[in-house]
């Protein structure tokens, strides 16, 4: 999968994770498409898609995209960008949710390239919550 499309994906599924898709985060994502963020896709057709395939596939739309993530072979560059991407998604609508912070740590744990102190540094409105281990029971 390109990069390309893995960012978009991931916008996505940062906007859907939570369990609702607010307007702000549409906002986002057509502002992201306009700085050519996602290339040449048509964000329109490519977004109805994905929620399509969502609405089909529930949680298993979310576990497929973070087998996409795992399997993809990123550099570090591309890595930041995709946590720089996630981490403005879950901010758009100003309504951070615990489901979206836990779902930023398990995107993060397959950025392997990355060190939390290099993504505190590059990714912007990141804090510590994004990357704090949870406590096992």
């Amino acid at each position: 999968m390109e990069i390309k499309e893995l960012l978009l994906k991931t916008a996505f599924a940062c906007m859907s994770c939570d369990g609702d898709i607010a307007d702000e985060e549409v906002e986002l994502l057509k502002e992201m498409a306009k700085t050519n963020l996602f290339g040449e896709i048509d964000i329109n057709t490519e977004f109805a898609r994905l929620v399509q395939e969502i609405n089909q596939k529930g949680k298993r739309f979310l576990k497929q995209y973070i087998s996409e993530l795992a399997d993809a072979e990123l550099t570090e560059d591309e890595e930041i960008k995709i946590a720089d991407v996630a981490v403005k998604t879950i901010r758009a609508d100003n309504v951070i949710q615990f489901s979206e912070i836990k779902f930023f740590k398990v995107i993060r744990e397959h950025l392997t390239h990355v060190s939390d102190k290099t993504l505190l540094e590059k990714v912007e409105n990141i804090d510590e919550q994004y990357l704090a281990k949870d406590i096992i029971a």
